[in-house]
């Protein structure tokens, strides 16, 4: 691997840029606008110098020259095509989720190709990478690239099909855009309604937003500070996988039944507690693995031993902002880490799995709220309940009122709930439907129901 002066090379890209930016100020005085002095050139090494101090000198460098292209090209180009915008194309639809290729945008996608809204509309998807999805890109589909390699700048061409799409379909935060314009229509279709309080308010940047049910119109208004015109209590694409199950999702099950010699399968998603992002974490336990109940790998290892030995499955999906936990190789034989790779590499959306789950285990997740639509057996995990109630706090005044199913507080209640799944001892079934009846309006058809409601027809 070469070695790179980072500082040097940051110098002479800032020389480049005001360079550039002086050659061209009697052209267009946008240019004198976006260039930088030297002052603050040094002012952004020190901040590349922080950023990735893990990462490779080449990697850095990789970064820093995205960042110089940016600054030289793409910022101009994109405040020249905010100022002087392209036409709407009206039959283009735009795509964009949290986690790429995936969750309520995926699912709505795969529904529209599946009944052939693709003849009739363009479908646009900014992803990290387009080669991926080479095998998906059949009639009016495109992958693009949204973001620059090595960094997170967008490319001037995500804003040319953010500033064009009729529709924009995205999950959780498309407000980069800076600009809303008349004619084009913004959807949130969000990643789920739970328990918890918001943390974070956040600005408003769209037309509707979707919610499982009227119970959440009203934290979804204090949360994002608007009317209740702007929330659809139609509940997510992503239910009508969740509901069809797939047979590859079987087949999965299947195999990781075989493999463990194991009878069913419980689904154990706890929210994070860990996060990538220091500013999300919630500090409510302090355990090797930053998961509820079993806080040591002693305990760990004993509950996989009783899972085994009562051929039983516990599958672990960590939410996407948990950091991932550390069990070391070939130490659990009936406690599986379920990754996002496996999933792909299976072909699998994760609601598709879910279907094939015998029972659920969460604590105070969104898939909680989802999984009462299966009508199966829920186990919540509670170990942590008064520390989150201090630090984060709740949605609802009485949040266990919404928990039906058993309250998990400690590693015996929890090997009770395994073996009650086991036996297909089930007594929550009349609760579950009460709280269904609060929690969702609707329970069939997701996305044919959010596409009518937009006269988005095939």
């Amino acid at each position: 691997m070469p070695k790179y002066n980072i500082k040097g090379i940051a110098t002479k890209c800032g020389e480049a840029i005001i360079v550039h930016g002086v050659r061209s100020n009697t052209k267009n005085t946008v240019y004198q606008e976006r260039f930088v002095t030297m002052g603050k050139v040094q002012t952004l090494f020190k901040m590349f110098s922080k950023i990735g101090e893990d990462k490779s000198m080449y990697d850095r460098y990789l970064t820093l020259r995205a960042f110089g292209t940016y600054v030289i090209y793409d910022k101009w180009k994109i405040r020249r095509m905010k100022k002087f915008p392209p036409a709407i194309v009206e039959n283009r639809i735009l795509f964009e989720t949290n986690d790429d290729f995936t969750d309520n945008g995926r699912a709505l996608f795969d529904y529209m190709v599946a009944n052939g809204y693709n003849r009739k509309y363009e479908l646009v998807w900014l992803v990290h990478d387009p080669s991926k999805y080479k095998k998906y890109e059949t009639e009016n589909v495109k992958f693009v690239e949204g973001f620059k390699k090595h960094s997170t700048i967008r490319h001037a061409v995500a804003y040319r099909y953010a500033l064009t799409s009729r529709y924009i379909f995205y999950t959780q935060a498309f407000n980069w855009i800076g600009m809303a314009r008349k004619g084009q229509t913004f959807i949130d279709l969000w990643h789920g309604c739970g328990y918890k309080a918001n943390k974070n308010n956040r600005k408003v940047f769209f037309d509707y937003c979707l919610v499982p049910g009227d119970v959440f119109i009203k934290t979804k208004m204090e949360f994002f500070g608007c009317s209740s015109k702007k929330l659809l209590a139609f509940g997510y694409p992503r239910y009508d996988q969740m509901l069809a199950g797939s047979d590859a999702a079987r087949a999965y099950r299947e195999k990781l039944l075989k493999e463990s010699d194991s009878e069913k399968l419980i689904l154990w998603m706890p929210t994070y507690r860990h996060a990538s992002s220091e500013r999300l974490n919630e500090e409510t336990l302090n355990n090797e693995f930053n998961i509820p109940i079993l806080d040591t790998k002693e305990s760990l290892l004993a509950f996989n031993n009783f899972c085994r030995d009562n051929h039983m499955l516990v599958v672990i999906k960590k939410h996407y902002l948990q950091i991932p936990y550390d069990f070391g190789e070939n130490v659990l034989t009936n406690i599986v880490y379920l990754e996002n790779q496996d999933l792909e590499d299976n072909g699998l959306q994760l609601y598709e799995f879910i279907n094939c789950s015998d029972a659920l285990v969460s604590d105070y997740s969104s898939v909680a709220i989802d999984y009462l639509l299966l009508d199966k057996p829920l186990g919540f995990t509670l170990d942590d309940y008064e520390a989150y109630t201090e630090s984060r706090g709740w949605v609802f005044e009485n949040p266990l009122e919404y928990m039906p199913g058993e309250h998990i507080y400690n590693v015996q209640q929890f090997e009770q709930f395994v073996l009650d799944v086991k036996n297909g001892k089930d007594e929550y079934g009349e609760k579950r439907a009460q709280v269904r009846a609060k929690t969702h309006n609707v329970t069939d058809c997701y996305c044919k129901r959010v596409l009518d409601y937009f006269d988005i027809n095939p």
